[in-house]
């Protein structure tokens, strides 16, 4: 038996060999020669094919402000037929739209970065090509541009605009690492995050020591048969300690609603050109992802952000309009742009949801009944009645919780408005993974941060949308196999895939005895941001009276 000290050793090992099995999830099968042309254009179609060069690896490329453009062809050989063909690019920049067969098809994205290889890093091309079928491939690359002083251009370590192009691989995914790195994922943070008295927690150090005197920690050490051959044996030890936590008695038990998204700044730390860019990597990415994992569910806020994909890749917008017919793509949020809810007067704030709900009827057939607003600095007593007006009978944010003086006593309850309007309001999680950590933490009971339900007896659900904003390119295939590690495990909320739509709906039913809340929801943070440049007060003034 280990004490409390080894087994902490134990776990922080098997923490480190997640990292070593993240690098193992695709195996390179094949490599794609590309061409090559820059342009300071942000361009919406692949370049003609007489524009490109030849390229190789080595080749320096790239400005502040630059669009690499790799263009190349890849023919199915018979012996990678009828599997899943992924692309693997090693090119650097900022971000990239994929293209394949013409159509924008996925986000490459070292932004923010987690992993070695960045995130959003190797992306389906074809799913079960017959041997012969010829895969056309184009790649936009955004170079960057600095914004000195703003994160998160120097977390990234973007200081140089010269990149090294280094190629583009194909790779299929190795199952069995695959499947085992996620269900270890998903043991480690239940060791990690339930409470220590817990036979669930028990249940699941006990498994972890048995793979732990298994598997090979440094698989360099080994040849590849015996370290592959270890990982399939702790394998069936984890899927089978799963198969036995998974339980369907849920009568009583705490809900996580569970729905991907990506927050998108309209205008913040680059041109709108580059937002343009920006909403058509994530939104081809949610193309992808969607064809891929059958359950999953998107919201996609700003009409705006729509119309600029109607506009500039109509084939994208297409495909978006058939995701929201067959309910998998949400087209919420009942507003033009997520606005400011502060400075500007009643009229401007009651035009957002005109021009936003004449979008989405127009384009989608559907009528917005939730205001999502996640990043605004705090939120008029006078909107719950502009929303009523708009047919808008829900309300969720998630800002209040970043209050640096009050912590806010609720996260449902319904807001009333100065002329007495109420609408049903919740503070959701963005930006999160699905995983045993986080549903823990913003559902059950977080004694450090005060981020799980408050009102338990009001209510035992919450909605937590995940994936990664600002041109992250939202969820990515990682967090959807999380969602099923998770779903209706023993010692974790119950958690289904939902649309906000839906989980509000749900959630108005189940209520018990809520709160009422009047007047300002002010937030206790950003102070000064809306007052301290008159310029931009001045004008938005003359802006109204004009």
């Amino acid at each position: 038996m280990l004490n409390d000290k080894q087994i902490q050793r134990m776990l922080a090992k098997l923490k480190r060999f997640e990292q070593v099995l993240n690098e193992k999830l695709f195996d390179v099968v094949d490599n794609v020669d590309m061409a090559f042309y820059q342009t300071d254009r942000p361009l919406h179609a692949i370049p003609d094919i007489a524009a490109f060069k030849s390229c190789r690896p080595g080749m320096i490329w790239g400005e502040e402000g630059a669009y690499g453009w790799f263009r190349g062809q890849y023919t199915v050989p018979d012996h990678l037929a009828g599997q899943d063909l992924y692309l693997y690019p090693v090119i650097g920049g900022y971000e990239a739209l994929l293209w394949v067969n013409e159509t924008p098809a996925g986000i490459f994205c070292s932004k923010i970065v987690e992993h070695s290889h960045g995130n959003h890093y190797c992306n389906m091309i074809a799913g079960s090509p017959p041997s012969g079928e010829m895969i056309n491939l184009a790649l936009e690359y955004y170079a960057g541009h600095q914004v000195r002083g703003c994160m998160p251009f120097e977390e990234s370590g973007l200081t140089s605009f010269e990149l090294v192009y280094k190629g583009v691989s194909i790779c299929v995914k190795n199952k069995v690492i695959n499947d085992f790195y996620f269900d270890l994922k998903t043991l480690n943070q239940m060791a990690d995050s339930l409470d220590s008295s817990s036979f669930v927690r028990a249940a699941v150090i006990n498994t972890l020591t048995e793979l732990h005197e298994i598997i090979f920690y440094s698989p360099e050490q080994v040849d590849d048969d015996l370290f592959m051959n270890a990982i399939s044996q702790a394998a069936c030890l984890v899927a089978e300690l799963l198969d036995k936590l998974k339980t369907a008695d849920t009568a009583l038990a705490p809900t996580a609603g569970l729905i991907g998204h990506s927050h998108m700044d309209t205008a913040w730390l680059w041109p709108i050109d580059e937002t343009v860019k920006k909403c058509a990597r994530t939104f081809s990415n949610q193309m992808s992802l969607m064809q891929q994992y059958p359950e999953y569910k998107f919201i996609q806020s700003s009409a705006l952000h729509a119309d600029m994909i109607r506009q500039h890749y109509p084939a994208l917008f297409t495909q978006i309009q058939q995701q929201v017919q067959a309910g998998r793509y949400e087209p919420n949020g009942g507003v033009w742009v997520e606005c400011d809810c502060n400075i500007p007067s009643g009229e401007s704030i009651a035009r957002q949801f005109i021009w936003g709900q004449r979008f989405t009827r127009k384009y989608f057939n559907y009528t917005s009944d939730a205001f999502w607003l996640p990043d605004t600095f705090g939120y008029s007593p006078a909107l719950p009645q502009i929303m009523k007006e708009a047919s808008v009978k829900y309300f969720l944010t998630t800002k209040i919780a970043w209050n640096d003086t009050t912590d806010f006593p609720y996260e449902t309850f319904y807001w009333q408005g100065i002329d007495g309007s109420r609408v049903l309001t919740h503070f959701n999680k963005t930006h999160i993974w699905p995983d045993p950590q986080n549903v823990l933490r913003y559902v059950v009971d977080d004694p450090q941060t005060n981020d799980a339900i408050k009102e338990k007896t009001v209510n035992s659900s919450r909605l937590l949308s995940y994936g990664f904003g600002d041109g992250g390119g939202g969820p990515q295939f990682e967090m959807i196999e999380m969602t099923r590690r998770i779903k209706n495990l023993a010692g974790l909320p119950g958690t289904h895939h939902t649309t906000v739509s839906s989980f509000m709906e749900q959630l108005e039913n189940q209520l018990e005895r809520p709160s009422f809340y009047r007047g300002e929801l002010y937030l206790e943070l950003h102070r000064g941001t809306l007052t301290s440049m008159h310029q931009i007060k001045r004008h938005n003034r003359l802006l109204e009276v004009a």
